[in-house]
């Protein structure tokens, strides 16, 4: 079964639609374009345009891995750290 490429326009959609579907009311098929037209404009935020502004040795790494990179190069400093009450991270 073919898939419908995103840039098919409403008729090339209809003759889908019947190929698949066969004889559909235009009430039905109209719902059918608008559905269709929604769900090809939900976007995904990836974190990608966040990532970019990091700097290019962190950029791959998750955010618990960029805290624990940060942590191993504050006590390799001399630096101590302690962990804050669970009081203050509410």
């Amino acid at each position: 079964m073919a898939v419908l490429p995103r840039e098919a326009s409403f008729a090339e959609f209809r003759d889908y639609v019947a190929e698949h579907r066969g004889d559909v009311p235009c009430a039905e098929l109209d719902d059918l374009w608008e559905r269709r037209l929604k769900l090809l404009g939900i976007g995904f935020a990836t974190g990608v345009g966040y990532r970019s502004t990091l700097p290019p040795d962190e950029q791959h790494l998750t955010r618990n891995e960029r805290g624990r990179k940060a942590e191993r190069e504050a006590l390799s400093q001399g630096r101590n750290i302690e962990r804050l009450p669970d009081k203050a991270y509410f």
